[in-house]
């Protein structure tokens, strides 16, 4: 029966991730805001490449470099090493090592060389660059599968549009032009616990090139507040303030947006948060933010048990 679970998961899996749409999200970094190596969770990661002067038609022998930065845990801890992948190539693998519970390759006899993390029971960002040659043709997409919370969901990479032969650019979100970093302000919004539990994974956004090249965490610190007041859903506010310090990333649930009055204010009505990133510091420019939102067994079928993650819009006060 566990045999049975694990090929079965290790193939929806993978069919979600060669199902997406390859070639979504094109640049030379790529940014994939969340994976999870948790017991029984399959993360599995999904590149390809241009030709890069390759004639139309032909196969191409020429080896690039892929260099993978894994930040996880709650202090994002920096790990990476080099992979490799080719021109007009297709690398589809899990996130975990075989050894902690990944699958690997999910074409086993598949040449290129993929980085895994050797580390389970963890969550992060990933960033993944090309350093070999001049080109702005890698694409990327992360899908996710954990049955212990139900999630099931597909995403494109964040692309920085940046040449990252040029080492300055790996790495490097720090602006709109790449990547959009520059995001401060996020209405999020929470459905009664009745119905769902609500949290939040935020990404600091910066320019990464520096530590990446030494080796470093990523060190980036910001706050995000509620600006002193939520609203229920008829547009009742609620006063007081919340501050939260982050630094790198966070995971954030509703006590860190509202102190207890407010949290059992809203708790039968939904709430609107009017979240804002400040005192950015250690090159920090904005945040990225992803929604996880948990259906209560109450609720019945079909939601009941699932979990959906979505990334926030930024604005919206």
């Amino acid at each position: 029966m566990k045999k049975t679970f694990q090929k079965t998961l290790i193939a929806a899996a993978a069919g979600v991730a060669l199902m997406s749409a390859v070639g979504t999200a094109s640049a030379n970094s790529l940014l994939f805001l969340y994976f999870t190596t948790a017991a029984g969770a399959q993360s599995v990661l999904s590149l390809s490449t241009g030709a890069n002067a390759v004639a139309n038609g032909d196969k191409s022998a020429t080896t690039e470099a892929l260099h993978y930065v894994y930040n996880y845990g709650s202090t994002c801890t920096h790990f990476d090493a080099t992979g490799s992948m080719t021109n007009n190539d297709l690398l589809t693998h899990s996130v975990a090592a075989v050894a902690q519970g990944g699958f690997g390759k999910a074409i086993a006899s598949d040449t290129s060389t993929p980085i895994y993390l050797p580390i389970k029971d963890t969550f992060g960002f990933l960033i993944v660059s090309t350093r070999s040659t001049v080109r702005t043709d890698l694409r990327g997409q992360m899908a996710i599968v954990d049955p212990s919370t139900g999630l099931v969901v597909s995403y494109s990479a964040i692309d920085n549009a940046a040449d990252t032969n040029n080492q300055a650019n790996e790495g490097n979100f720090s602006t709109v032009a790449l990547g959009g970093g520059t995001d401060t302000q996020f209405a999020l919004t929470a459905l009664p616990a009745t119905l769902t539990t609500t949290s939040w994974y935020a990404v600091l956004a910066g320019d990464m090139s520096a530590r990446i090249l030494g080796g470093l965490d990523w060190n980036a610190t910001s706050t995000v507040t509620n600006n002193g007041f939520i609203w229920d859903n008829d547009e009742n506010p609620v006063s007081g303030v919340k501050t939260k310090a982050i630094t790198c990333s966070s995971s954030l649930v509703q006590s860190d947006f509202m102190n207890a009055g407010q949290i059992n204010t809203v708790a039968s009505t939904g709430a609107l948060v009017k979240a804002t990133f400040g005192t950015l510091a250690n090159g920090a420019t904005g945040a990225y933010v992803v929604k996880m939102q948990s259906v209560q067994a109450a609720v019945g079928a079909p939601f009941a048990g699932k979990q959906f993650l979505h990334r926030e819009m930024a604005g919206g006060f």
